[in-house]
């Protein structure tokens, strides 16, 4: 029978069993160790092949990977960086390869750039939710990569990809701390990750490249402080010229959302992409005050430093795998109604598609099985969703 409704008063304890919570011990898990060690392998054999002016570069990367082995580094930073340091070597070997002098330079900048700011993204000076943010949307940029680097994507979107990648690294890394920069950068980080989404059609492929990077230049703009104020006054508001921006790239999302096929999945399958998308997305704070009353009793009395990814264990149950803050690896069985409406609640339907990008489709299907199977609505997804 379908849970009762958390927001039932009738409703029993929503607690995880505590009996089912297990720990793992502390450090990297086996597959984030594998990676780190795949990653720098590859760095290092790429880096004979590369210009000499990237040698500093690779060293670069690959002293982030090392720094990031650390247990005290989060699950979910520790992620975002050998995601972001897998696609660079993407670029790395187009650099590598007989490719134009063109392209060459501009993949030279972007690495650069890029490396850069995931050396901030580790930097312990930055606050902990400051950090997952900028590495989460270091991770999303670089996703275009394999975009950039393939012959056949046309030379215009590739500019505007490379301009977008580069110039949202470039403000990241000066100004991680500023509202206005974390607002845009997260639209546009989603931006990318519809733009390369094989389901989406060229001419919306096309028209959010090109606001997404009439974005990033006006942010850039707003974030040079060498900008005068008698500059500034002789044209328009540029905050009020990137709120703009914002909203048509919001409106070219919901199109190309609408030409993706919905995900035929099962509610597990839906659940575990869209739960993990949420927990990469959302502060640990904001996570662990609304998943309070599901938290085993265990995690509860240690504290949570981070909810990294869920994985399927039955129809209608996750295995939610996190880090406590003494660094031990914990998992335990989270039922996936109570879960995702708690979830719902943190990632409204109106910033679903702009937060989680393409993953929010997963959600959508979560949602969809939840109010046809369970009677059961998850927060204002499918509303919002049959509003568009």
């Amino acid at each position: 029978m379908p849970p009762d409704s958390p927001d039932s008063p009738d409703s029993p304890d929503n607690s995880s069993d505590t009996g089912d919570a297990e720990q793992e011990g502390s450090g990297p898990p086996a597959e984030q160790t594998e990676q780190i060690e795949d990653v720098t392998t590859s760095l290092n054999e790429t880096k004979a092949s590369l210009p000499e002016e990237l040698a500093p570069t690779v060293d670069e990367l690959t002293a982030t990977l090392e720094a990031v082995a650390d247990p005290e580094t989060s699950l979910q930073d520790r992620q975002e960086v050998i995601e972001s340091a897998q696609q660079l070597t993407t670029a790395l070997t187009t650099i590598g390869d007989d490719t134009s002098d063109e392209l060459r330079e501009q993949l030279v900048t972007l690495v650069q750039q890029v490396s850069s700011t995931l050396t901030v993204g580790h930097d312990p000076e930055v606050p902990p939710e400051e950090r997952s943010f900028l590495l989460v949307i270091v991770k999303r940029t670089t996703s275009a990569l394999d975009m950039i680097c393939d012959p056949e994507t046309p030379e215009e979107l590739r500019g505007q990809l490379i301009a977008v990648v580069e110039q949202l690294n470039y403000v990241l890394e000066s100004s991680w701390d500023r509202e206005l920069v974390r607002s845009f950068a997260m639209l546009a980080g989603s931006s990318v990750d519809w733009i390369t989404a094989p389901g989406t059609p060229q001419e919306v492929q096309n028209a959010l490249a090109e606001s997404t990077l009439k974005g990033t230049e006006k942010l850039e703009e707003i974030n040079d402080l060498a900008a005068s104020q008698e500059n500034r006054a002789k044209r328009k508001d540029p905050e009020e010229e990137l709120k703009e921006q914002a909203a048509r790239m919001s409106d070219q999302q919901e199109e190309a959302a609408s030409a993706q096929d919905q995900p035929d999945e099962s509610l597990s399958e839906a659940a575990v992409v869209c739960t993990t998308a949420i927990f990469e997305s959302v502060g640990e704070s904001a996570l662990v005050q609304q998943l309070g009353g599901l938290i085993p009793e265990g995690w509860g009395t240690e504290g949570v430093k981070d909810f990294w990814k869920a994985e399927e264990q039955g129809d209608d149950l996750l295995d939610v795998l996190a880090q406590l803050q003494n660094d031990e690896r914990v998992h335990a069985p989270f039922e996936i109604p109570q879960l995702i409406t708690e979830l719902a609640d943190l990632v409204p339907g109106s910033e679903l598609l702009g937060t989680l990008g393409k993953k929010s489709l997963n959600c959508l299907e979560t949602a969809s099985v939840l109010d046809q199977d369970f009677g059961i609505a998850a927060g204002t997804w499918l509303a919002e969703s049959d509003a568009g």
